[in-house]
């Protein structure tokens, strides 16, 4: 029977915690944005808690300049001015996703991950209200990317 050290326990104990807690947990659940700026809207970027793929991460950019780095069970309010804009996420190919931003409005965009041989292939999708709102439920908030 191998002998265990208490600092080797200790390590074991941590990597364990890291490893079945994922990346986000210090953050709470979701809470949606409370000072939107009037004559903007929100669009809150979410990836459902998933096992599979949970390990790969991916940079959304809105219109090309990179925002947040979306983990599994992750979101992201962008506050926008009204009008298009244009997200994207890249893997082994980008995924893009216009979204019309209205003032005083939320929308909800999906990130999503590929199975089997796409697992680390990204697609991002636009859902409706009812939807969004029910899904990012369980998701924690993410910092931004620092400029």
């Amino acid at each position: 029977m191998p002998h265990r050290t208490p600092q080797g326990r200790g390590i074991a104990w941590v990597l364990l915690a890291a490893v079945t807690s994922g990346c986000s947990t210090a953050a709470p659940h979701f809470k949606p944005a409370e000072a939107i700026p009037p004559g903007k809207g929100v669009v809150y970027i979410y990836r459902q808690p998933r096992i599979a793929g949970s390990g790969v991460v991916g940079t959304i950019t809105a219109n090309k300049v990179a925002i947040v780095r979306i983990r599994s069970g992750g979101y992201f309010p962008y506050i926008s001015e009204p009008g298009r804009v244009n997200f994207a996420v890249k893997s082994e190919v980008t995924d893009e996703a216009d979204v019309n931003v209205e003032a005083g409005k939320a929308t909800y965009l999906k990130v999503s991950i590929g199975s089997g041989f796409r697992m680390s292939q990204f697609n991002l999708s636009e859902v409706p209200l009812e939807l969004g709102s029910l899904e990012i439920t369980e998701c924690r908030l993410l910092p931004p990317i620092e400029p």
